[in-house]
Order: structure tokens, then sequence, then C-alpha cells
């Protein structure tokens, strides 16, 4: 699970990443963050402790929060193909960088479909946030 809140009055993204793909923050000046895990998987374990992180979107930084339906995109069932993978990812983002969005949501979705010939087996889910 990630779960993020926005408080937009003072840029500051709030977040827990209990196990999720990192999401990918590109900031404005091309640097990559990645929102890595605060906390083991939920419901795994029985004792179970969360940190809360911090962290600013500042403007022309880009967020991309995604599934692995993303991430292992062209994998087929055999073994026998290559994941789209995260650094792929990182180079569509940027390639969409100066984008709003919508656009770089899109350019991410054209760039794994045409990674995997079209053929998708996994859902795919991508939030997109652009700091103004």
């Amino acid at each position: 699970m990630f779960f993020a809140v926005y408080d937009d009055e003072i840029r500051r993204l709030r977040y827990v990443n209990c196990g999720h793909n990192p999401p990918v923050l590109m900031r404005a000046n091309g640097n990559v963050e990645r929102l890595g895990a605060t906390a083991t998987v939920l419901g795994l374990f029985e004792e179970w402790d969360c940190e809360v992180v911090d962290c600013e979107l500042a403007p022309g930084d880009v967020l991309v929060i995604y599934t692995d339906g993303v991430s292992e995109a062209g994998e087929r069932e055999d073994g026998d193909s290559e994941e789209f993978g995260e650094e792929r990812l990182i180079a569509a983002i940027r390639k969409q960088q100066r984008q709003s969005a919508a656009e770089v949501l899109d350019g991410i979705l054209n760039e794994v479909q045409q990674f995997s010939q079209g053929e998708q087996a996994d859902d795919m889910t991508l939030i997109v946030a652009k700091g103004k």
C-alpha cells in the first residue's frame, strides 16, 4: 500500500509506503528520488509499525505512482522476455517532464504499450502529479 496526503498551501507531501513499488519523484532539475518503503507490507505481521515521511513537491517536480503492471509490462508467463522496468519508466518521465500531468501519464502509457507490443498481462495503474 502507498498512501499520501498533499497540502497545497505548504507544498508538503506526507506518505507511507508499505511494500509498494517506490513512486518516482523527478525534481524539476532532473534529479530522481524514489519514495521507498517506510514499513513492511500491511497485514503480514502481527506487530507492525509505520513511519510517515514528509517531502516537498516544488514547481516543476513530477510525482509518478505506479503499480507493478507498469514496471513489469512486457514480461511473459514463460519468463522469456524483458520487463519495462524502472529505468525505462524514469526515461519516459524525463521525456515528458515539461508537459502537463495528463500528458506525462499519456506519454508513459504509450511507451509501456509500445514496449509490450500491445499485450497487457496485468492491470496498470498510474497516478501523475506535477508541482505548479
